[in-house]
């Protein structure tokens, strides 16, 4: 069914009051809003079909109104005007971000910790999605006699390392060796195809030289699968007791779920296009049965993408976070494309 404009207009001035004081919107407030332009008669009748129409719901026994599931979804889809950030506000994210910009680990920690910050809910950020990583750059340095570090650089700035053992000394030379050889063999390699039968493959392709570097082959296959697990920096969690909308039991519920990380990696990096933002039931996660979820993407240079998200209560300021979140991803895409200059 079209609702009128009239009953957009209410629709929307309750969800504005009610985001702003948590307090369930009556008719008197509405007609004050409205400038007093529709009597108090009409604005309840209104309010009734709304409420017979699944936008809105009546709290226990209080005269007000408050909005359902259904209410913020068609206000976020027709009705939610996006402000614009301050030159204040894009400052201080801005320059937070950039204090923090030595390496991607610090950016996306960063980013998370922000968010938290700023709108006081979870905060989450994770790197882009380990299938779409590359090999960038294989180091080596020694650490005993008989024993050496590879270091794996992906092209999605993820830095893994691994330990390896010789049955020979190690030199200089040798490590010099290895680091021609394998980074010429795994340079520019997806991770998500480095499995045993690859590692068989290089070793054999290899020669002579394939039985000085099992054990370095073998470093190298276990980091590439440890680089591969999504990283998600997670920050805020606390900010759920502090928040009315939430119950023990509840908040409960959603701590022990985003203790779930790669289910909520799943959620997070799933739909990689534009910005998301799932109300209740819709997330499909029972424990998110009474938030919201708003995620958005950042982009790096090489095409790959990773996500930041906030989760919070049904009753937040939809425009104000999902412009600050999408401000926020635009600078960490900045940030690590010129961090890992992908181009070279």
């Amino acid at each position: 069914m079209e609702l009128s404009e009239r009953k957009l207009k209410i629709l929307a001035a309750i969800v504005d009051m009610y985001v702003a004081t948590g307090e369930p919107v009556g008719s008197k407030a509405i007609c004050e809003s409205l400038c007093n332009s529709v009597s108090s008669a009409t604005v309840r009748n209104e309010m009734a079909e709304l409420v017979n129409l699944g936008y809105l719901e009546q709290p226990h026994t209080s005269a007000g109104r408050v909005p359902s599931h259904a209410g913020y979804r068609l206000y976020i889809n027709k009705l939610m005007n996006k402000k614009p950030l301050s030159s204040k506000e894009k400052c201080i994210i801005a320059e937070r971000l950039y204090s923090n910009a030595d390496n991607p680990e610090e950016i996306l920690k960063s980013a998370s910790q922000i968010l938290a910050d700023i709108t006081n809910y979870v905060a989450v950020s994770t790197a882009p999605h380990g299938n779409d990583a590359k090999i960038k750059r294989l180091n080596f340095v020694q650490t005993g006699r008989y024993t050496a570090m590879v270091i794996l650089i992906t092209t999605t700035g993820m830095v893994k390392s691994k330990l390896f053992r010789c049955d020979f000394v190690i030199t200089t030379e040798i490590l010099r060796v290895f680091d021609n050889i394998l980074n010429d063999k795994f340079r520019g390699v997806y991770l998500s195809i480095i499995n045993p039968v690859f590692i068989q493959t290089a070793a054999a392709s290899l020669g002579e030289i394939s039985i000085l570097v099992p054990s370095v082959l073998a470093a190298i296959m276990e980091a590439s699968q440890e680089a591969l697990q999504t990283n998600i920096k997670l920050n805020g969690e606390t900010n759920l007791l502090f928040l009315p909308e939430f119950e023990l039991s509840s908040a409960k519920r959603l701590f022990d779920y985003l203790t779930r990380r790669v289910e909520l990696a799943e959620l997070i990096l799933s739909n990689r296009n534009g910005t998301r933002v799932l109300v209740g039931n819709e997330s499909k996660v029972p424990e998110l049965s009474g938030s919201s979820v708003i995620i958005t993407h950042y982009h790096i240079n090489n095409g790959s993408v990773g996500s930041v998200a906030i989760i919070g209560p049904t009753r937040m300021n939809y425009s104000k976070n999902i412009t600050s979140l999408e401000y926020l991803a635009e600078i960490v895409g900045t940030l690590l494309s010129e961090i890992l200059d992908t181009d070279n």
